[in-house]
């Protein structure tokens, strides 16, 4: 099913883009020679007018090709005085068509989250309660500030806020550093600043976000490859409520307890469905933890989400809200990654896609289509990067033309070309092999490779 899921979704985002280019050449008068989704060998193909539609054997992206352009060189060669032909249009038709795939993958998200929050989709039961601190994080910027857990949040950022939805768009904001709060605390009204330290960039940025406190409880998630606690018999959705004989009340206690242990083996006892279960468990170190782990991510109880669901016009409002925010969260991530704060390992490729789109689906059409939005915008920013071979490396040819008069040369562009080609392979190749050690771990595969011999 994940891989139906990531055809789907994939397939709809390689559409939008596809389609806006094929509608601003169709309309600019540019003869389109073929509209094809996917690349490769052509699976489906019919032909209605002059353009042949096809789906290819390669889901991974998609092409139209136009008269003349520069970038194909298979069929007939189109002079440059045809009329219809691409590279006969004027620099700024050119321009269009280029830019038109991008702006749909970035106008699609105004469409899908609307629907996101008209149809409803599983949210934590605190964002629609009142803005008081659940807690305060120790050595936080918020516990430094003075707040205490109890403070009920009035203003953020000169905003009035009544619930933690309102207030968290606020407190999460990527670009978000510091924050003038007003705080309601037995009948006054106080003025507080946080600010983040640079050496707290990379943790919570405040410390006073209802995540860290709610939901906490020991709840079994899902298992990283060659997980110690799977290979010891643990099962999603088990409560921890012992290890090494000593109580276990919340996830940060485990964690706590595991990385203490240094390694050696650990007595967990489990409720599962009603019945109690022991098993040992060999914690191992994460080198990019820097801490002893068994392998497990938390999960969240039910009790802890609720399906919420708003009129037209609070979903319209909701999702151009909730757009802006990821806008700036990805963002926040190129930026992250240009200035090398971020590694290519926190970035997700095909397999992680399919496993993430088939875990939205589950939960519900809202789920998968807020998804849907989000790698959306991020499909329609990515394309936007000066890179050769990308819309935004297109762009950049056409500047080059508008400032000099005169196109680039044909022989830079096809270096540059291949050298745009080079560095989006490796990188997709390093991402899918992140992704395959993820998902399935490389020590699995190959013990599962033995056992054939």
């Amino acid at each position: 099913m994940s891989i139906l899921y990531f055809i789907i979704g994939l397939g709809l985002l390689i559409f939008i883009h596809e389609l806006g280019h094929f509608l601003v050449a169709k309309f600019s008068g540019i003869r389109v020679e073929r509209f094809s989704l996917g690349f490769g060998p052509r699976l489906i193909k019919f032909k209605a007018g002059e353009t042949e539609y096809c789906i290819s054997a390669l889901p991974l992206g998609g092409y139209v090709k136009m008269s003349g352009q520069e970038d194909f060189e298979e069929g007939e060669i189109v002079p440059l005085d045809d009329p219809r032909a691409f590279s006969s249009k004027s620099l700024w038709t050119r321009l269009k068509v280029v830019l038109a795939g991008p702006f749909m993958n970035l106008l699609l998200p105004f469409v899908l989250m609307p629907m996101v929050f008209l149809i409803g989709r599983q949210e934590p039961k605190f964002l629609s309660k009142p803005v008081d601190l659940y807690g305060v994080q120790d050595k936080s910027p918020a516990q430094e500030a003075g707040l205490l857990p109890g403070d009920r949040l009035v203003k953020v950022d000169g905003q009035a806020v009544d619930t933690w939805g309102e207030a968290l768009p606020l407190v999460l904001k990527p670009s978000a550093q510091a924050l003038r709060l007003q705080v309601a605390r037995q009948g006054q009204v106080l003025d507080q600043e946080i600010t983040v330290k640079k050496s707290q960039e990379e943790s919570q940025p405040f410390g006073l976000e209802p995540m860290l406190f709610l939901d906490m409880d020991p709840i079994i998630g899902e298992f990283a490859p060659n997980s110690p606690a799977k290979a010891a018999g643990m099962a999603s959705g088990d409560r921890v409520l012992s290890v090494d004989g000593k109580p276990i009340s919340d996830w940060a206690g485990m964690s706590e307890r595991v990385n203490a242990s240094q390694g050696k083996s650990l007595d967990f006892i489990v409720e599962r469905q009603g019945e109690k279960l022991e098993m040992k468990v060999t914690p191992q170190y994460n080198n990019e933890l820097k801490k002893y782990v068994v392998g497990v991510t938390k999960g969240s109880s039910p009790q802890f989400y609720e399906k919420r669901q708003y009129g037209f016009v609070d979903a319209v409002k909701k999702g151009f809200e909730e757009n802006l925010l990821l806008f700036g969260m990805t963002f926040k991530v190129l930026k992250d990654l240009v200035t090398l704060k971020a590694s290519y390992k926190e970035l997700g490729g095909p397999i992680k896609i399919a496993e993430v789109s088939a875990q939205a689906a589950k939960k519900g059409i809202g789920n998968f289509l807020y998804l849907l939005a989000f790698l959306s915008i991020q499909l329609g920013i990515l394309n936007l990067l000066p890179i050769p071979v990308l819309d935004g490396g297109h762009v950049a040819f056409m500047a080059y033309e508008g400032v000099a008069k005169r196109p680039l040369p044909m022989k830079k562009r096809l270096i540059a070309q291949q050298i745009g080609m080079f560095l989006l392979l490796t990188l997709m190749i390093l991402v899918t092999v992140n992704d395959i050690d993820s998902v399935w771990g490389f020590k699995e595969i190959l013990a599962k490779v033995k056992a054939w011999f």
